[in-house]
């Protein structure tokens, strides 16, 4: 995976504890004027079909649909962290250890990837496997802002649902507000809402847990690339749009690298294309914050030469050949 997971057991074979990586961007585009240059600022459901849209698009299930125990701990793991359970548990008989850490962490990954709506959850977690090694329990681990975690990860944490719920109406009247009688007048307008509505951090490498988080875009008003990326795909997620997050790396003009996070949405025409809300909200020359909404990475197809190189361990679906033309 793309973000590589840090482990280290705290009592053999019984508990162990996770440090699950996040996607924020290294490297930030710049703008001044018509000219547009880069500059590095940061080191880093199912929905019901609606007419005019296409089906929704479960990208986890298709990345981990050759791992039975990843995506039965990743549907499990998804529908308690939903329901706000502080403990949820798996399953593991026939698995080694190996197998079992290793899909632990796969699927929780692809969790905090690729399911905005769980905003609340701590990077570190623990599982504690029983004796006989015949079952996996997960104690989820939330913020300080939404609920008490346990010491050690060994007993259930106290998870604050009302705050949760809470957080969670204050985007969905965001997304609310995100109009659009078509597919593609939607996805603009949930372009153009992140975009106006977000500043990136003056100093990124001490963002927030929710500058990361679609709640940055969504209720705060600030985020760095995966914050944007993951409140374009909530948005989505909450209009039908089939969509997904990309991770990878990107590097500017002047050479810099580093990893960066932005989207896939599927069209009406069944085509893939490449929605960039974070490039296409440039931070103007000398140090003005204020945001500048363009459109050079909004709606596009595969890009010759583009300094966003995707996660190749990822199984991304294919680019549209040409930029999307809206009829």
């Amino acid at each position: 995976m793309f973000k590589k997971i840090l482990s280290a057991a705290l009592a053999m074979t019984m508990v162990l504890s996770m440090a699950m990586g996040s996607s924020a961007a290294t490297v930030k585009k710049s703008n001044a004027s018509t000219s547009k240059t880069t500059t590095t600022t940061e080191a880093t459901s199912k929905k019901k079909t609606t007419s005019g849209k296409s089906k929704s698009y479960d990208f986890c299930r298709t990345q981990l649909a050759k791992d039975k125990l990843a995506l039965k701990m990743h549907d499990t793991f998804l529908s308690g962290l939903r329901a706000g359970k502080n403990k949820i548990t798996v399953s593991i008989k026939g698995y080694t250890e190996k197998q079992v850490y290793g899909a632990f962490g796969t699927s929780v990954q692809m969790i905090f990837d690729e399911h905005p709506e769980i905003f609340w959850l701590d990077t570190m977690q623990n599982i504690v496997v029983s004796k006989d090694h015949s079952t996996l329990t997960f104690y989820p681990r939330p913020i300080a802002a939404y609920g008490t975690a346990d010491k050690d990860g060994s007993k259930a944490s106290k998870i604050n649902t009302t705050a949760i719920k809470n957080t969670t109406s204050k985007m969905d009247a965001a997304v609310k507000k995100m109009g659009g009688s078509s597919t593609y007048e939607q996805v603009k307008s949930i372009h153009d809402a992140i975009v106006n509505g977000t500043q990136y951090p003056a100093n990124p490498d001490k963002a927030t847990h929710n500058q990361h988080q679609a709640v940055g875009p969504l209720v705060e008003g600030k985020a760095v690339c995966d914050g944007y990326a993951k409140a374009f795909k909530y948005a989505c997620d909450k209009k039908g749009i089939p969509c997904l997050i990309v991770t990878g790396t990107a590097t500017n003009n002047l050479g810099d690298k580093g990893t960066h996070a932005w989207n896939y949405v599927k069209m009406e025409d069944g085509k893939w294309y490449q929605v960039d809300t974070d490039w296409d909200d440039p931070q103007t020359k000398g140090g003005n914050s204020k945001s500048v909404l363009i459109y050079d990475y909004f709606m596009t197809g595969a890009v010759k030469n583009d300094k966003r190189v995707k996660d190749a361990t990822m199984k991304y679906p294919a680019l549209a050949t040409a930029n999307y033309k809206a009829k």
